[in-house]
């Protein structure tokens, strides 16, 4: 599959979001970021359920390697989650047992909410759940083949920016950090797993590996491109 465009949400509520999911092309996913920003537990479920009207899967990360927080938001009915700062095949391996009931895992049963979407959202022929582990400090990059070879973990998502401060890189789109992108996008898909991206802006053009999953920055973020984008158009016409 080409990648799946994504839109990752650190602030914005239900009526902001659903202006967006109703643009000509909306999102292609969405991330609810729970470990920063202002999302909170409170609010996942009705923008789950607002994203699913829409045909749109939600992945969620959690704050924590916390198993409790993984099975909450696949209860919720998140099509996935991403874990943050995976820097082994050991914490792998228990964020894989908290995603997978038991024999399987430790998942607690309890309450849940199966997933809305149709058999056509973006991301319909990845695993479900999707359990992805980010790699975004030096130990993780390091162990990225063993955290890979771990039993039903989907695949990985990369977090460029602590990454590189992380390798002492001067930017998240510096050298350092695009070789450690496309080192970790060739050895999950020499595995057959997903990886994905948290992209601070495009790279250039030939660049970018070959991803599955790519958040398009925050929705902050974004909103204070297109602010710039417009002040240069109304300056252009002065």
């Amino acid at each position: 599959m080409s990648a799946a465009l994504g839109l990752w949400i650190s602030r914005l509520g239900p009526g902001a979001l659903e202006s967006v999911l109703e643009a000509p092309e909306p999102p292609q996913w969405l991330g609810l970021d729970l470990q920063h920003g202002e999302i909170t537990w409170a609010q996942t479920p009705e923008l789950i359920r607002l994203a699913e009207l829409f045909d749109v899967p939600v992945l969620i990360r959690v704050e924590d390697h916390a198993a409790a927080g993984v099975g909450r938001a696949l209860d919720q009915g998140a099509r996935g989650v991403i874990v943050p700062a995976v820097e082994s095949a050991q914490e792998a391996q228990q964020i894989v047992a908290a995603s997978r009931y038991a024999p399987l895992g430790r998942r607690s049963e309890g309450a849940r909410r199966p997933s809305r979407l149709s058999a056509r959202h973006a991301l319909a022929g990845l695993d479900a759940p999707l359990v992805l582990a980010m790699i975004e400090t030096g130990a993780g990059l390091e162990n990225c083949t063993q955290i890979l070879e771990t039993d039903s973990l989907s695949g990985v998502f990369v977090g460029p920016v602590d990454l590189a401060r992380s390798i002492g890189a001067d930017s998240s789109d510096a050298a350092p950090v695009r070789a450690a992108v496309t080192s970790v996008a060739q050895a999950a898909h020499a595995r057959g797993s997903v990886v994905g991206l948290f992209a601070v802006r495009p790279w250039p053009s030939g660049a970018m590996p070959d991803l599955d999953l790519i958040a398009a920055g925050t929705d902050t973020d974004l909103l204070r491109r297109g602010l710039a984008a417009s002040r240069a158009e109304w300056d252009g016409s002065a």
